[in-house]
Parts: structure tokens; C-alpha cells; sequence
């Protein structure tokens, strides 16, 4: 009678378990269709949450609920996915980041290689707007190491090298900023899609060299003047501005065949008024002894600030006819 009772009440228990396990996979699944009812009206953070509760309550449930468990798990993933992109739209970066992070473990827990992969491409991305929203509110030491925490990620991250360029050349250090600019165009050029930041780094480059050159000739510093016109070649060619400064600077260092050549080609490639180079090009000459050239110059100079200079140099040191 004991051995009867003790099996009565083991029976018992057993379908008790059962109906409760039962009532486990049936409460997680309709959290489950909760979670996806958020999803579907984009509310990701509180999905992410119900997909939480769900999951637990599936682990709860034992192997019952195993094939349940791998939707939930999958659509936690994507729930963790779309809300880093909705939270980088918003441009909570550090959030966005942090979502997209825990949505890559789960992924590679998973197995889901691809979407780990999906989202490890993202992340740069995030990191390099940050560090250019930080660079625009001139938090430059706060941008570079978002710029180097996308390439701790992503060592070919364009964007980020296009964003070091911006920085660098806000601090004013330029040959930081041409490392940075390089490598911009580098990479950049080997992606239609990376292009334009090759294309934009080449601007970056080649506005910080000219501007950079231009504040160096008015300290008198010539030689870092042309040091830095010529750099900036290699991202544009010249044009009349900068041929024009350039014989300013070569005749400074009298370097007047330089002089000469770099003011012929200002005067080919100006289209307005041409008195300020022909004023140049006559120091040049004159400064290479060559009267005659030297005063057909400066006969050239009819307007702007240098007309009393070259009537100067014509009547009293050169004697022009």
C-alpha cells in the first residue's frame, strides 16, 4: 500500500512538472510575440527587454523549449542591431556602440558569423561620426582616440584617417595631418564607395598646406613658405594664387630663376589683373642683373599697391628708358 501511495504521488508530481513546464513554453512564447509586437513598432529598447524576459523564461522551461529559445536569441540579436543604427541616427554614439557590441557577442555565440561580421563593419563607421562630431565642436584630442578606437576595430577605416586629417590639421600640425591625409587616399582609393573621403582628404591636404604656407610667408619664413607650397602638389595642382606667392617667397630667398619661373606661370594662368606678379617677375630679373627684362616688367605694373614701387625701381636703380 506504501509502494502504491509512493507512486500515486510520484505520478502526480511528474504530470504536475509537466503541466507546469507546459505553462513555461507557453508564457515565454507569448512574451516572445510581445517582444516581436515591439519590434515590429520599432520600439527596439523595449523589445530588447522583452526578449530578455522571454528568453529567461525559455531556459526556464528546459529542452522543451530549445527551438523557441533559438528565435527568441535571434531576434534579440536583431533587436540589438536596430537599435544601435536607431540610436546612431540619433547620434548617440556611445549607446549605439554599446548595443551594437552586445548584438556582435550574442551573434558570434550564436554562430551567426555573418551578422557578427555585419555589425563589426558598423562599429567603425559609429566611431569615426563621433570623433567628426567632435571635431566640429573642436574637442580634437576627444575625436582622435574615437578615430583610433575605429581603427582599433578596423585598421582600414577610411573615414577615421579622414577624420584624423580634419583634427590634425585644426591642431595646426601638418605633417601629422598629411600621414593621415595619405592614408585617407590610400585606402580610399581602392573603394568606389571610400572614394569620395580619398577625394576629401586630398582637399582637407591641400587647403591646410596652401593656408599654412601663406601664414609662414607673412612670418618671413620663405623657406617653410615653399617647403609647404610645393607639399601641397601632390593633392592639387597650382593655380595663379599660388604660383604668384610662391615668386614672392623665391625672391625673398633669392632664388630668382625659381622667381621667374613660378611668376610666368601665375601670369599664363591669371585672368584678372596681372600687375602684382609682373612686379615680382621684375625683382627677379633684377635681381639676376637683367636690366632690360627686369624694366619691361615693371613697365607691366599698372595698378595696385606696387605702381610707386616699380616706377621706383625703373627711374631710380634700374634707369629705364
Amino acid at each position: 500500500m506504501n509502494t502504491l501511495k509512493r507512486s500515486i504521488a510520484f505520478m502526480g508530481f511528474f504530470l504536475f512538472s509537466i503541466i507546469i513546464m507546459a505553462q513555461t513554453v507557453a508564457d515565454a512564447g507569448a512574451k516572445y510575440n510581445e517582444a516581436n509586437s515591439a519590434f515590429q513598432n520599432k520600439q527596439y529598447a523595449n523589445a530588447i527587454t522583452l526578449y530578455k524576459d522571454a528568453l529567461s523564461m525559455a531556459d526556464a522551461a528546459g529542452p522543451e523549449a530549445d527551438q523557441l529559445k533559438g528565435n527568441i536569441q535571434t531576434q534579440l540579436i536583431n533587436a540589438y542591431y536596430k537599435n544601435g543604427i536607431a540610436l546612431y541616427k540619433q547620434k548617440k554614439y556611445d549607446a549605439s556602440v554599446e548595443n551594437l557590441k552586445k548584438g556582435q557577442s550574442l551573434a558570434k555565440n550564436a554562430g551567426d558569423d555573418a551578422m557578427a561580421s555585419k555589425i563589426e563593419g558598423i562599429i567603425p563607421k559609429i566611431y569615426s561620426s563621433k570623433g567628426l562630431s567632435l571635431v566640429k565642436q573642436k574637442k580634437l584630442n576627444d575625436a582622435l582616440a574615437a578615430f583610433k578606437e575605429a581603427q582599433a576595430v578596423n585598421p582600414n577605416c577610411v573615414i577615421s584617417f579622414y577624420g584624423e586629417s580634419v583634427a590634425y590639421k585644426d591642431m595646426g600640425d601638418m605633417e601629422k595631418m598629411m600621414a593621415s591625409a595619405d592614408k585617407a587616399i590610400e585606402l580610399g582609393s581602392q573603394s568606389p564607395k571610400m572614394n569620395k573621403y580619398s577625394q576629401k582628404a586630398k582637399t582637407v591636404a591641400a587647403k591646410a598646406l596652401l593656408a599654412e604656407a601663406t601664414k609662414e610667408l607673412q612670418k618671413e619664413r620663405a623657406d617653410v613658405a615653399i617647403k609647404y607650397f610645393n607639399e601641397s602638389f601632390k593633392y592639387k595642382a597650382g593655380d595663379a594664387d599660388t604660383y604668384f606667392y610662391m615668386a614672392i617667397a623665391y625672391n625673398k630667398l633669392k632664388k630668382y630663376d625659381d622667381a621667374i619661373i613660378a611668376a610666368n606661370k601665375a601670369i599664363e594662368m591669371k585672368q584678372d589683373n596681372k600687375s602684382d606678379v609682373y612686379f615680382q617677375l621684375g625683382l627677379a630679373y633684377e635681381g639676376k642683373g637683367e636690366t632690360a627684362k627686369a624694366c619691361s616688367a615693371f613697365k607691366k605694373v599698372t595698378s595696385g599697391d606696387n605702381v610707386e614701387a616699380a616706377k621706383y625701381e625703373m627711374t631710380q636703380k634700374l634707369k629705364c628708358s
